[in-house]
């Protein structure tokens, strides 16, 4: 398959998966998991989620990206139902830690400017 075909196949299975976690009933889940990418093997048999957790609390964090572990298997139904494609990829969930990092680093570099501006007064 070519990379444009593998790249919008991505993009449509981003969607059908977001779509799929706002639609869980565990309301632990509402507004805060995004699917940031999804990456496609060559052969469409694998595909790598890329989820990003917005919760501060990383014990939380981590027991939501068990709750979304669990659900590999409605991800995969959710895909054969909605995208036309012989066989729904495996899916392999990862932590996508970027974004939450990216918020630490903002806070940090917000501190770091407080500071100087409170010493040149």
């Amino acid at each position: 398959m070519s990379m444009y075909k593998r790249e919008m196949m991505a993009s449509e299975m981003t969607r059908v998966i977001s779509r799929a976690i706002r639609n869980m009933k565990d309301p632990r889940l509402k507004g805060i998991v995004s699917v940031t990418r999804v990456e496609l093997s060559k052969d469409l048999r694998y595909a790598k989620v890329y989820l990003s957790i917005f919760e501060k609390d990383e014990l939380k964090s981590e027991e939501l990206f068990r709750i979304l572990g669990k659900a590999k298997g409605y991800f995969k139904t959710e895909i054969a139902k909605q995208i036309r494609i012989f066989k729904a990829p495996e899916i392999m969930l990862v932590h996508d830690k970027g974004i939450e990092k990216s918020f630490e680093l903002d806070k940090i570099f917000k501190k770091i400017e407080n500071e100087k501006r409170n010493s040149e007064n």
